[in-house]
């Protein structure tokens, strides 16, 4: 993007900002409005969208009054339309109180909307109002599922997993070889917290499998382990470090033969030496 074209950009927002705060005039006609609207959609295709948002607030308004249900409907999803698109811009430049401001404004006009939802949430992740966020993204895949929008739950839900499952996993590695039962317990809080909202997937089945290990409730951790194996659809990699936890549980539980199993589908990767070690190790016992 050129320095004009960013200059522009600011504008659009600064003059946007600013007439979302300017009363619109009262409409004298019943079809002043009808025009108003057509003028609005002119605007919007010549991507002057200042203009366009401005005369889309005076047209929804105008069918308000003349109880035109339909035109009010179709200027407000537009209106949130037009403010998802300068939220995102917005956001991209880390402007994030006038991104809220812009997907609030979208919200506000057209609640069913659930991209100015989604928007929202990620902005104050991004702000770190971690809390705030994650009520956002439950908020968001509520809006979505009701609209049909699968998409935007979808990436919603992901967003609320991924947290949860990365505090899980910070919690479990940053003591390296030495993480303790604190750590294993820290990981299920996190865990316990994330189904508040949403199903487990494989990753939190691993990481509750690891936290079992931790703690020594090994046949807890080998049941937690089959769950992620029958739940995986990642990469082989990914795959083997779930056959590696349960490898370790089942060598602790003195299951020599299920373990090297494991073991076995484990070596691969990133395990591949770790795995092939235990194998040795069993093979000899």
């Amino acid at each position: 993007m050129t320095f004009s074209s960013v200059k522009r950009t600011t504008l659009i927002s600064s003059i946007l900002l600013a007439g979302i705060m300017v009363l619109t005039p009262v409409l004298t006609s019943a079809q002043e409005y009808k025009e108003v609207f057509n003028s609005a959609r002119e605007a919007a295709l010549a991507k002057d969208y200042p203009t366009a948002l401005t005369k889309y607030l005076e047209a929804a308004d105008g069918a308000a009054a003349e109880g035109d249900a339909d035109v009010e409907r179709n200027a407000r999803k537009v209106i949130s339309q037009l403010s998802y698109l300068l939220g995102r811009g917005e956001l991209k430049k880390e402007n994030y109180d006038a991104a809220l401001s812009h997907f609030d404004a979208g919200i506000d006009n057209y609640p069913s909307n659930a991209k100015n939802y989604l928007a929202r949430a990620s902005t104050l992740k991004k702000m770190d109002r971690l809390d705030d966020a994650i009520a956002a993204f439950a908020q968001t895949m509520e809006v979505a599922t009701s609209g049909s929008d699968s998409q935007t739950a979808r990436q919603a839900e992901d967003a609320i997993r991924g947290h949860y499952v990365y505090l899980a996993s910070t919690a479990l590695s940053r003591n390296g070889t030495r993480t303790g039962a604190a750590d294993a317990d820290e990981a299920m809080v996190h865990i316990e917290a994330m189904l508040q909202y949403v199903e487990p997937d494989a990753d939190v089945y691993y990481y509750t499998a690891e936290s079992q290990k931790v703690k020594g409730l090994y046949a807890e951790s080998v049941a937690s382990a089959d769950q992620a194996l029958a739940m995986h659809r990642g990469s082989r990699n990914d795959k083997a470090k779930i056959y590696f936890v349960k490898g370790e549980s089942l060598m602790n539980m003195g299951n020599v033969a299920d373990a090297k199993a494991s073991f076995q589908n484990a070596a691969y990767g990133n395990y591949r030496a770790s795995a092939e070690h235990y194998i040795e190790t069993l093979g000899t016992n």
